[in-house]
């Protein structure tokens, strides 16, 4: 992080409350609308927020809280014990704090949220969409790298697309072969997932990753590509489906393997899939 973002960063909290001098506030809003970082930065801050503003609105306060509060204010200046009332009140307020942090630390802390988070650009939320299944499934599963039989990947896929193995197997290149194929579900939806290994020392990991479109799902008809933390994702429609092509080989080795199996997944889906 450099020292304009690590600026910019100490005036978040008060750019949220609009408490910035309107100087201030147009260089902040001019740095993050060209750092990426910054930007994903404040919506953190903002949702934490939120949260604990909700939190807040959602605890019934009883009418007369504010006048207790007072009364034990003015017992507490004249005596040394606190009363318990001042002290419950105080232990709500910290619990309230304390959720709201747990819940941003869980978050900050999940590797697949943080690398979502790091998506930007106008397709950034349909491209998710296949990155999320390929982060769960492929990346932070543990799962045997080694093929899983043919007749298991059969009964895994069922009759509408046990055919499209041996078919995508022979337009992988390098020794790239399938080792896992089966539906599976992430972030609500359902996907079908062809997970392929291979590449220098067999350490590389690809996934062709298909859902069916939902309302508002839409990648233009074209096929595009983004490079999101150490991964490449190249989606494009195929008829009633997104499909996604991700890996942690480079951008143009993705966009080959891509191009090399498009054809064939469009054909199988137009003859096989309703």
């Amino acid at each position: 992080m450099n020292s304009e973002c690590e600026k910019v960063r100490g005036h978040l909290d008060a750019y949220l409350s609009r408490e910035l001098p309107e100087e201030t506030r147009r260089e902040v809003q001019r740095h993050l609308e060209s750092c990426p970082q910054c930007a994903v930065e404040l919506e953190t801050r903002a949702r934490v927020r939120a949260q604990l503003q909700a939190a807040v609105h959602a605890t019934p306060v009883p009418l007369d809280l504010e006048a207790k509060v007072r009364r034990a204010v003015r017992r507490t200046v004249s005596a040394p014990r606190p009363r318990t009332g001042l002290w419950a009140v105080a232990a709500a307020a910290l619990v309230i704090v304390c959720v709201a942090l747990v819940s941003r630390l869980r978050v900050e802390t999940d590797p697949e949220q943080a690398i979502l988070r790091k998506t930007s650009g106008r397709l950034a939320a349909v491209l998710n969409v296949g990155l999320r299944d390929h982060l769960q499934c492929a990346v932070f599963r543990k799962y045997s790298r080694q093929p899983e039989a043919a007749r298991q990947m059969a009964a895994d896929l069922g009759p509408g697309f046990a055919d499209l193995v041996p078919l995508l197997q022979a337009k992988m290149t390098g020794d790239f072969h399938i080792v896992q194929a089966h539906h599976c579900d992430a972030g609500g939806r359902q996907y079908t997932h062809f997970i392929m290994a291979g590449g220098a020392g067999g350490g590389k990991t690809v996934s062709l990753i298909l859902t069916r479109r939902q309302p508002g799902d839409s990648l233009s008809g074209g096929i595009h590509q983004a490079g999101v933390d150490r991964f490449q994702v190249v989606g494009f429609e195929s008829h009633d489906y997104l499909a996604y092509v991700i890996s942690d080989l480079d951008a143009q080795q993705n966009l080959e393997l891509a191009a090399n199996l498009a054809p064939t997944l469009r054909e199988y889906l137009g003859a096989h899939a309703g």
